[in-house]
C-alpha cells in the first residue's frame, strides 16, 4: 500500500492501519519511497554525456557504457555482467552518479560543466550538442 503522508486522508488511513498492525503485533516492512529523478536531472545528464562523448569521439551510448563500467555501475545476473540503468535511479542516486561522473571526467582532464553553468550558457551548449549529434549521424558511430 502506497500512501502520500502529505494528503490528509492518506495520512489518517496510514495512522489507522499502523495502529491496527501494532495491535496485531504484526511483522511489517516500512520504507520511504524516494522521488524519481527529475526532468531537469535527466536533461542535464544527457547534455553532459553528449559533451563528454564528443570529447572522446564516442556516441552517447558508448560514453554511458564506459562511464558505468569504470564507476562500477554494473551487476551480475546468471553469470553475465550488465550495466545499471540510470532510468531507475531516484534523485539522490542520480545526483551521486552525476557527481562521480564529473569527478571521473575531471581526473581525465575534461571539465564537465555544472547544471548552473549549462543553464547560464544554454545557447553555447545547445550548439555544441547539436554539432555533436550531426557529427555522430554523419559518421554513423
Amino acid at each position: 500500500m502506497i500512501l502520500d503522508l502529505n494528503i490528509p486522508p492518506d495520512k489518517k488511513k496510514a495512522e489507522m492501519y499502523f495502529s491496527k498492525l501494532l495491535e496485531d503485533g504484526a511483522k511489517i516492512e516500512l520504507k520511504k519511497i524516494a522521488k524519481r529523478r527529475t526532468l531537469n536531472q535527466n536533461s542535464y545528464l544527457h547534455a553532459v554525456l553528449t559533451l563528454y562523448a564528443t570529447e572522446w569521439g564516442w556516441t552517447m551510448e558508448e560514453a554511458k557504457t564506459y562511464i558505468k563500467r569504470t564507476l562500477g555501475y554494473t551487476y551480475v545476473k546468471n553469470g553475465e555482467l550488465f550495466l545499471t540503468s540510470t532510468s531507475g535511479m531516484n534523485t539522490k542516486e542520480l545526483t551521486e552518479f552525476i557527481d562521480r561522473f564529473r569527478n571521473l571526467s575531471a581526473s581525465q582532464g575534461f571539465y564537465v560543466p555544472s547544471s548552473d553553468e549549462i543553464g547560464q550558457n544554454w545557447e553555447y551548449f545547445a550548439r555544441e550538442i547539436e554539432r555533436s549529434e550531426v557529427l555522430q549521424n554523419k559518421y554513423n558511430y
